[in-house]
Parts: structure tokens; sequence; C-alpha cells
């Protein structure tokens, strides 16, 4: 698969640009349920790292299954653990999204030396060679715990790379509401991503061969956490079409934001088109 195409779909599936916004009477989903839709239209997603160039798309593809107990969601697997009307507890795998920077265009082409120099020797010229940043892609494992309401909902997601690549975890934190407007569906969502410190050291810590500065590159001691909040809204065209809006902003950990390979300390995703349900 075209890895751009992977990454559109994976992130904005990540910043919940979701296709499947449901009346609040069609909130549950069947089993042996299929979703298959494409938002034509016009999206993208900022990059905070230093150099690196944004990601837009005019298309957004989206295919679920939803089985009695195994589902898959675009590029994230699933198995029910337990599930009444309100309460579920899954298993559950997706890929990390911190590694999607790297792998959107201009982000191979970002070099640390036009950046990132001894602060005491501002006038030092640039080196000839360039050194390129990157990083690998990581999928993730484990367990989601859930409470959903009427109109409103948390989930707590715990998640482990199983790929090998940071060894490490985060955790995520979110709460929604969902209401009716205007005949179509408006969703809210805010939430908390805790990032430990080998996988943020991973990503974000720049190696020896990666820049010419001498003085340390520091991270934060510890971890790092993210704040999101994310608006969305379906209206009706008819059955099978929609049209859509969503955006989200996340803001970074102020330590991590600080440090050499960020520019700035948040970013904005958003897509919005006419969704076409199939």
């Amino acid at each position: 698969m075209n890895k751009y195409l992977l990454c559109v779909c994976t992130l904005f599936s990540a910043h919940g640009m979701s296709q499947s916004l449901n009346a609040e009477s069609e909130m549950y989903v069947g089993v042996d349920t299929y979703e298959a839709s494409l938002i034509i239209g016009y999206g993208g997603i900022e990059s905070p790292l230093v150099g690196a160039k944004h990601f837009s798309s005019v298309l957004l593809p989206h295919f679920a299954y939803y089985g009695d107990r195994w589902y898959f969601d675009d590029f994230s697997l699933g198995y029910s653990l337990y599930q009444d009307k309100s309460i579920y507890i899954d298993l559950v795998t997706t890929f990390n999204e911190d590694g999607f920077f790297f792998e959107l265009d201009g982000v191979d082409k970002l070099f640390t030396t036009s950046a990132i120099r001894d602060t005491s020797r501002p006038n030092r010229p640039r080196p000839s060679e360039q050194a390129t940043v990157k990083r690998s892609l990581s999928y993730e494992g484990g367990i989601a715990f859930g409470y959903a309401a009427k109109d409103w909902g948390v989930e707590f997601t715990t998640l482990h790379d199983i790929s090998g690549v940071h060894n490490s975890f985060e955790n995520k934190l979110i709460a929604y509401h969902v209401q009716s407007l205007y005949a179509g569906v408006l969703t809210l969502e805010t939430g908390a991503t805790y990032k430990s410190r080998d996988l943020i050291t991973y990503y974000y810590r720049l190696t020896p061969h990666e820049t010419v500065t001498k003085a340390p590159l520091n991270l934060p001691n510890e971890h790092a956490i993210n704040y999101h909040i994310k608006l969305e809204y379906q209206y009706p065209i008819s059955q099978r079409y929609h049209v859509t809006f969503g955006i989200s902003n996340t803001w970074i950990d102020n330590d991590l934001s600080d440090t050499a390979m960020f520019d700035r300390s948040r970013y904005i995703s958003g897509f919005t088109g006419i969704l076409i349900k199939f």
C-alpha cells in the first residue's frame, strides 16, 4: 500500500476524523456489519517537526467490519472481552501516530543542521553534509476500557509497542459528547495522551550523527503529555451522501515542544467534504 494513503487513513483516524458518526438512535453497531465510505473534499495535517512539510489530501477512505467479537477499523484491530449496553473492555492494536510524522512527504528531507547549531557561535558556517532524521513506524497493542451512555462516553486505553521499534508505551484518555444539531450530528471530544520517556526518546532525541551541535539535546526527565480537542459534524443530504466537517487541535507537552525537533507547540488536522457511503 502506498505509504501516503496509509498515513492519511491512519492519522485522520487517530485524530478522530470519524466517517461513521451516527444519530443517537443508531449509536450501537450491529454484529456482522461492514462500513465502507469515501470522503471527497480537502483536509490536511500540520507537522510540528522542524523543516517538515505539512500533508494534505483530497480523498479519505474508510473501511471497517464489526463481528461478534473481532472487529477492525481501517488499520486498527480489536477483540471484545466484555460488553454490555454501557461498559466495554477490548483488546486493541493500532499504529503509533508519532512515527507517521517521519513518513509524511518532506520529513525525509528534515535536515537538522539547518536549524540546530551551537548557540554560542551563531555565525558558524553550515556544514557541507546535512544529516537526515529517520524513524520507524511502530505498531502497538493493549487494552481499552470504556463507558458509553446515550450521548456521551469516556475511554481509557493503554498501548505497548509490539513491533520492537521502541519497546515502550503510551496511555490515552478521551471523553466525548454527541448531540443532534440542525438535522445533523455534532461530536465534541477532549483528551490527553501520556507518552513514556522511552517512546519520546526514540522519536525525538537527536543522535550524534544527526546534528553538529555540541549542546546537550535534553528531553523531559520522565514523560510527555499531549492534550487535544476535536469537533466533528455530519449533515445528511440523503441516506448515502453526507456533508462532513472535522477539525482537531493538539497541544504538545511544553517540555517536548521546546526541544530541537519541534518548531511549534501545537498542530491542527482537519477534513471537510462530501461523504459517500457504500
